[in-house]
């Protein structure tokens, strides 16, 4: 295969792959998961932070529904877009590392990653973090080839939004010396001032970030500290290896085997390879720590994979394997059909989906939940929507239309928990009316502050034979204040 041949393959194959992606999106019966629709409420105000994430999340959101609007399609968007570019990024590195064959077959294999199938269909921090990683490391390898100040420049800027699209960035200068330190032949740039500058330039393109989280108590770090667990009890076996178990199915279990060989038996064919590693080995062994420490979710290690994905491609391309490259992307690819068609598949083989077997759980009943509170607010038109819950929040605001963003939140020992803690003061809205909605049957500590109030009803959202979503409805009068 000619190499314009295998480049124009390629490019078919993200096509068809990303169309397929995008109808069964368009077809699916799904909301919004929770983390999209509190993202998406970010959206709506710009600014150089939020709760637990730095901005870019939120900036890109906010671009896309600008221009297509607010249906779950255009807020999942960005991930259908993102994740071709970044395939082609690492067609690109592999092709300045290698050559055309080991680059057309890592493209293939990232596209069908079973965490980029899963994460095309999700708007996520992981979806940006992976396009400015990618695009990071092309630039620096770039840079380290020909010493030209706009590889330099522009891997400066690349690595700037990089950190304001998720904190592990900074992991990225860790290979990045790590390489430098074992590379006989590049070692020479650990006294070169461009790369300083480049480490400078995108501490200034992150610094607003830094500046908002100094403005509001370093929030972000705070919660990225308290979702790690790492200042609860320490040393997890169990963790770790649920952890590593978790990584079979993020990067595909022929692949991650692989991978795992590759680590125990280095291939250090040319310094090439070194550079690989470098940029695969950190990122893994340092989320695999937290996870024996603490806790560490499977999608915490994405980054890895870029590189791995050329680690594992080139050296099966070296040995000859192309079978086993083919056997890993068609393992691949049935995973992720299995997990578009899940409730297909179970209803052709008569599987009864409950609670305890529907990985779709969390994305089902938001809109009918926001239906029923609909029809009780228009018969309350003076009243707000208020609740106690973050998930509850994100999901009526942005399903309720026209979307209630006046809504309160219940937060009388002012705790900073959230996004709705941060930026809405309840205070505010006194002698307003509210209609509460609550998982809670009882709330008299809420009742204490209002002149009057009445329970409505009950809302009840059966998803399942052994799962039903309760949730209580307050017309709650006249707020006295906290």
């Amino acid at each position: 295969m000619s190499e314009k041949s295998r480049f124009g393959t390629l490019i078919a194959a993200i096509s068809i792959i990303t169309l397929y992606r995008f109808i069964v999106l368009y077809f699916s019966n799904i909301d919004l998961y929770m983390d999209e629709a509190y993202y998406w409420g970010w959206s709506r105000s710009f600014d150089f932070g939020y709760y637990s994430k730095p901005p870019m999340i939120a900036w890109v959101i906010a671009l896309f529904t600008s221009i297509c609007g607010d249906s779950e399609i255009c807020v999942k968007l960005p991930a259908l877009i993102f994740y071709p570019i970044t395939t082609l990024i690492i067609y690109f590195i592999a092709k300045e590392l290698f050559d055309e064959k080991i680059a057309f077959w890592s493209g293939i294999v990232f596209i069908t990653l079973p965490a980029v199938s899963l994460s095309s269909m999700i708007i996520s921090t992981d979806v940006v973090l992976l396009l400015f990683w990618s695009l990071t490391l092309l630039l620096f390898i770039k840079a380290l080839k020909t010493n030209k100040d706009i590889y330099w420049i522009t891997a400066g800027l690349s690595a700037g939004f990089g950190l304001l699209s998720k904190y592990t960035m900074i992991i990225f200068v860790i290979s990045v010396f790590l390489y430098l330190i074992f590379s006989k032949e590049k070692r020479k740039f650990l006294k070169n001032p461009k790369l300083y500058m480049t480490m400078i330039l995108a501490a200034l393109v992150y610094m607003p970030n830094l500046i908002w989280n100094y403005r509001h108590h370093f929030v972000s770090f705070m919660h990225t500290k308290e979702i790690s667990e790492i200042d609860r009890e320490l040393f997890h076996f169990d963790k770790m290896f649920e952890f590593l178990g978790a990584q079979f199915g993020v990067f595909g279990p022929i692949f991650f085997a692989v991978l795992l060989f590759l680590i125990f038996k280095p291939f250090m064919k040319d310094d090439r390879f070194r550079l690989l590693y470098s940029f695969t080995l950190p990122f893994l062994g340092i989320i695999t720590l937290q996870s024996f420490l603490s806790r560490a979710f499977a999608n915490w290690a994405a980054p890895t994979y870029v590189a791995a994905t050329i680690l594992v491609a080139a050296y099966l391309v070296y040995k000859n394997r192309a079978s086993v490259l083919k056997a890993g992307i068609a393992v691949n690819i049935v995973l992720a059909l299995i997990v578009y068609h899940y409730h297909t598949f179970a209803n052709i083989l008569n599987i009864e989906l409950t609670s305890k077997n529907d990985p779709y759980k969390r994305v089902l009943g938001w809109s009918e939940l926001a239906n029923e509170v609909s029809k009780i607010l228009n018969e309350y038109p003076k009243a707000k929507l208020l609740t106690d819950d973050r998930e509850i929040m994100a999901q009526l605001i942005y399903y309720i239309k026209p979307h209630p963003f006046d809504a309160g939140f219940w937060n009388p020992h002012n705790k900073l928990r959230n996004h709705y803690d941060l930026t809405i003061d309840l205070n505010r809205y006194r002698g307003e009316d509210f209609i509460f909605v609550t998982k809670r049957s009882s709330i008299p500590d809420v009742i204490s502050r209002f002149e009057k109030s009445k329970k409505i009803g009950t809302i009840k959202i059966r998803l399942y034979k052994d799962y039903v979503r309760v949730y209580h409805i307050y017309y709650l009068q006249g707020f006295k204040g906290y």
